[in-house]
């Protein structure tokens, strides 16, 4: 679900803020990431800024630089993004489902929404990944926005190793494209001398290696479409426009500016909350 207007996620942002609930997203092919993004950015994070006008009117800004446009375009050499929530001063708002960002890492971003939607990426976290050289072979692999290694593109799904735990429930997936898990085939082993046949063979799968960096992007690439131009919001257009929110955040003249520190603040679940009878399990 993507909120459209500022009183609308103000109102969600009071009523989960304290709830504890986790949120769910909707799953996002590879197909989808392509068709649904504004424009896809390859670039290297410059900075990490938050600013914070009220406890829960809170926004984390993300520069980018060395900029590799696979679709869309930007008028400008750097690209600053917009996400709700952060960590400035004592203000803290942590939206789940919102990826992080670390200075000098090197990341693909299917860009959706600047400036407009809470999170702008295609399915939030779904449409980051991060692109980094291997600690032993020094190879440039990509990992998704919670670690997991992406192996490759199969039937229009990102395939990947499922090694690491998700920060957000992911609901429609494919059952081997959610899980990482790898089938192993099966074959016959024939028929012997005398007819009989021969117990069935478990074939062992090889190895599959993670696809590389450079191949993923030029996957992308190839499949991207015109996109669309690309302008960076700056903190001065984060105040909210209606609504509450927005007479509340005109009621401080100034933002505080920080950088992003570690979440000390409130928790707020969005999109979707989990359902209430998932809330009730012993916790």
């Amino acid at each position: 679900m993507r909120l459209k207007t500022t009183s609308l996620a103000a109102a969600l942002l009071a009523t989960l803020a304290t709830s504890g609930q986790a949120s769910v997203l909707p799953y996002k092919s590879f197909d989808a990431l392509l068709a649904e993004s504004d424009g896809i950015v390859l670039g290297t994070v410059r900075s990490v800024e938050a600013t914070a006008r009220t406890p829960h009117d809170v926004h984390t800004f993300v520069t980018l630089d060395q900029l590799e446009m696979l679709s869309g375009r930007v008028d400008a050499p750097t690209l600053t993004l917009r996400l709700k929530g952060g960590f400035a001063g004592q203000s803290g708002l942590h939206v789940d489902g919102a990826p992080r960002f670390a200075p000098e890492e090197r990341v693909l971003l299917f860009v959706q929404g600047n400036g407009r939607d809470l999170v702008p990426f295609v399915g939030w976290s779904q449409g980051v990944f991060r692109l980094a050289a291997d600690p032993t072979t020094g190879h440039q692999q990509v990992r998704d926005a919670d670690g997991n290694l992406v192996m490759g593109v199969a039937d229009g799904q990102v395939v990947r190793d499922g090694g690491a735990q998700l920060d957000t429930e992911i609901v429609g997936a494919p059952e081997a494209v959610r899980l990482g898990q790898h089938a192993k085939p099966e074959a016959s082993g024939g028929v012997a001398d005398d007819g009989s046949a021969v117990e069935l063979l478990g074939v062992q799968a090889g190895p599959v290696k993670p696809i590389a960096a450079e191949r993923f992007v030029a996957q992308v690439r190839q499949r991207a479409g015109a996109g669309k131009l690309l302008r960076s919001i700056s903190p001065q257009e984060a105040a909210p426009t209606e609504g509450p929110a927005a007479d509340e955040a005109g009621s401080s003249s100034r933002s505080a500016r920080h950088a992003v520190a570690m979440p000390q603040g409130d928790s707020v679940a969005l999109p979707l909350p989990r359902p209430a009878a998932a809330a009730t399990d012993a916790r």
